[in-house]
């Protein structure tokens, strides 16, 4: 009686298939997505590296589910993965003693954005914080913060380059 591959080695073999392709598919706009965050080549390329060498057959299954915008679960990935870069709030918060936090610096949209609005977008985007506890950490209201997060979201809005996205 011959013996037969177990399932857990073909289907290792058929997630490191579909990484490949992931990879192939989503690495340059995940790895521009990093980019606009680390801002050094050399770091985003280790950031994209990292992200999918970890990416398990479980996330694999996750990110490429029917119906699912793969790139945004891939872009959800990275966030999390970038928490680690950007550590906390304050990195984001313009200081007169000190300059931008790198994650915001050279950015063509936050460049635009009132420190206020810096704050709130670094703090939900990068961070992953809520409005409610946003709201609490500055002690404003939580409608002032869904404001602020609105006006940013606006500015990027009237300021992309629609004739790119729509080619």
């Amino acid at each position: 009686m011959k013996q037969q591959l177990p399932s857990t080695a073909a289907s290792l073999n058929k997630s490191v298939t579909t990484k490949h392709t992931l990879y192939n598919k989503y690495g340059a706009m995940l790895l521009g997505y990093i980019l606009e965050v680390v801002k050094s080549r050399q770091v985003a390329e280790q950031y994209l590296v990292d992200i999918f060498g970890e990416l398990q057959p479980l996330d694999i299954e996750h990110v490429t589910q029917t119906g699912v915008n793969t790139f945004c679960r891939l872009q959800q990935i990275a966030r999390k993965k970038l928490a680690t870069f950007t550590q906390n709030i304050d990195d984001c918060a313009e200081d007169n003693q000190r300059q931008k936090s790198i994650a915001i610096s050279d950015n063509r949209f936050t460049n635009l954005m009132s420190p206020d609005e810096q704050l709130v977008f670094c703090a939900i985007h990068y961070h992953g914080k809520s409005t409610a506890s946003l709201a609490i950490e500055l002690n404003k209201p939580e409608t002032a913060i869904r404001q602020i997060l609105r006006d940013s979201f606006i500015k990027i809005r009237n300021n992309r380059d629609t004739a790119t996205i729509h080619q």
